[in-house]
């Protein structure tokens, strides 16, 4: 059964892993920041530009990464309302919006689990981690951080993002709460220019990531034995 509170014991879990490397992690809304930021070998796709997107400090957030005065990670997520729409119609509105309407109109879905999605969807992405990080855990755990903080702060429906093979190959997506996997479609090509054919759409539905929240509570639950209480009586008690 979920519980609310393991959600947070999940997120606090985590972030003592990431203070046991050093890094201390904190969640920001100041997305020009975010934009302007020089990272070694990270571009910032323009999916959390507030040149395109407004009211992104109620409707996003992103994730920043530090060891002393130096970020070591970023990543972020940002709540898309379909209305009657599907995820995959927000999406190519999004990208319209961001990267111009493609010369060409495209048959092909950017990938199907989208158009079977709708309701309250997080994009979540620009995942970074310094290369000084690899090979310790930590991206799994931002990963995992990443998809418990928007589903504490959105409940959303589904959290949606891409990944490129090199990671999904092995099996970073599952380690980050993702449970799906899927190809991307012939829509992407002329919709979304920072997509790479070889990517995979990677997304979980907020029931997914409450079992996950639920087993890991499970896993590392220290069950202690119960204990009677009782009140002692201070002072004279006669009437």
């Amino acid at each position: 059964m979920y519980d609310p509170f393991d959600l947070a014991d999940f997120v606090v879990r985590r972030r003592l892993d990431l203070m046991e490397l050093g890094v201390m992690i904190d969640t920001r809304t100041d997305f020009e920041s975010f934009c302007a930021l020089d990272l070694p070998g990270k571009a910032i796709t323009p999916m959390f530009s507030h040149r395109h997107h407004d009211l992104l400090d109620q409707r996003a957030r992103w994730i920043c990464g530090m060891i002393g005065d130096e970020i070591v990670h970023i990543q972020a997520y940002r709540l898309i309302e379909t209305g009657g729409a599907t995820a995959e119609q927000a999406l190519r509105s999004e990208f319209a919006r961001i990267f111009g309407r493609p010369a060409r109109r495209s048959d092909g879905n950017i990938a199907d689990a989208l158009a079977r999605m709708s309701g309250r969807i997080v994009y979540h992405g620009d995942l970074w981690c310094h290369e000084r990080l690899r090979g310790t855990g930590a991206g799994e755990k931002f990963g995992a951080l990443g998809v418990a903080s928007a589903l504490m702060t959105f409940d959303p429906d589904y959290i949606v993002g891409f990944m490129e093979q090199p990671l999904a190959g092995k099996g970073f997506f599952f380690r980050e709460g993702y449970f799906h996997i899927e190809p991307l479609g012939d829509g992407w090509r002329l919709g979304a220019p920072f997509l790479l054919e070889t990517d995979w759409l990677v997304y979980c539905s907020r029931e997914s990531v409450r079992k996950l929240v639920a087993r890991d509570a499970s896993l590392n639950r220290v069950r202690q034995p119960a204990t009677r209480f009782e009140p002692k009586l201070m002072g004279n008690t006669s009437l």
